[in-house]
């Protein structure tokens, strides 16, 4: 008889891709749960053995996990950074506190890296990446849609790779904006989405329309980071916010970002008339060295 897979913990943030993880981990044959994070994940989840938990209610979130029976656990969908003054901890919370402050001073890769620890060494959790539960929302490699970029658009790629790769060592953020040679916008800590609302607030001179598109998205993992928590993402709502940007397309790594539906978004892509590629490790290793 085949081991019976062990019980996946699902920590659910914003996006589509918990309930996706979700439907691929169920078709494997393993149970799940999840543990959807007040204020940001989607109602959908209700369809799943779940409950639901507030930031800062940590003796919460790890009883809920251990009464399921989670051994395994993955941590899925964004989830805005909280404002650490306005978090109500629990007295569990409150004796992490001092730990997750000096954390959060290491930045973003430093916090993930830091609760992953906290969750595997204190509490006896398993953290696994998405991908390790399902590949299929992996990128895959080359163009996700009918439309690939030309020569220029490529070019725009490469200097987006070497912008990302810049503020990726200093733990900012995993996207940037490149049209016709010139870095419009890097990624912070207010997201992709609205990192391409300011682009599509730019005078139509510097950057491109619907009926001349111009520019790319390149979102890329930052040097070293903790990619069972944050690998890059992309869905339908990034394509549809690069097409009403003017943008002529987005670039992900293959392998290395995640896809809540690449049948989906390829249909968007092809609708909005724009591009969706998959680089390999090689380009991108091309377009830094």
């Amino acid at each position: 008889m085949p081991e019976k897979p062990r019980k996946l913990g699902i920590v659910a943030g914003s996006g589509p891709l918990p309930v996706a993880l979700a439907e691929d981990a169920l078709s494997a044959g393993r149970e799940i749960f999840i543990v959807g994070l007040e204020g940001e994940a989607s109602p959908d989840i209700s369809r799943y053995p779940h409950a639901w938990c507030r930031l800062g209610a940590m003796g919460r979130f790890v009883s809920l996990l251990k009464e399921a029976g989670c051994e395994d656990v993955v941590m899925i969908g964004p989830i805005k950074r909280p404002d650490i003054r306005k978090v109500m901890p629990d007295a569990m919370a409150l004796k992490m506190m001092p730990r997750l402050i000096g954390l959060m001073r290491k930045g973003d890769d430093g916090l993930l890296g830091g609760l992953v620890n906290m969750l595997e060494e204190n509490h006896g959790f398993h953290i696994i990446g998405a991908h390790e539960v399902s590949a299929s929302l992996l990128a895959p490699a080359g163009a996700i849609g009918h439309l690939a970029p030309n020569d220029e658009q490529f070019a725009d790629i490469a200097i987006g790779i070497r912008a990302v790769h810049a503020i990726g060592a200093l733990d900012i953020g995993q996207g940037a904006i490149v049209c016709r040679g010139i870095v419009l916008a890097l990624e912070a800590s207010e997201g992709t989405d609205a990192m391409l609302g300011r682009i599509a607030s730019l005078p139509a001179d510097l950057r491109g329309s619907a009926t001349a598109r111009a520019g790319v998205l390149v979102k890329l993992a930052k040097p070293g980071q903790e990619k069972r928590i944050d690998l890059p993402t992309i869905g339908t709502q990034t394509v549809e916010n690069a097409a009403a940007a003017g943008l002529a397309g987005i670039a992900i790594e293959a392998g290395n970002a995640l896809i809540s539906d690449a049948v989906a978004v390829a249909k968007a892509a092809n609708r909005a008339g724009i591009f969706v590629i998959g680089l390999s490790a090689a380009q991108i290793k091309e377009a830094v060295t």
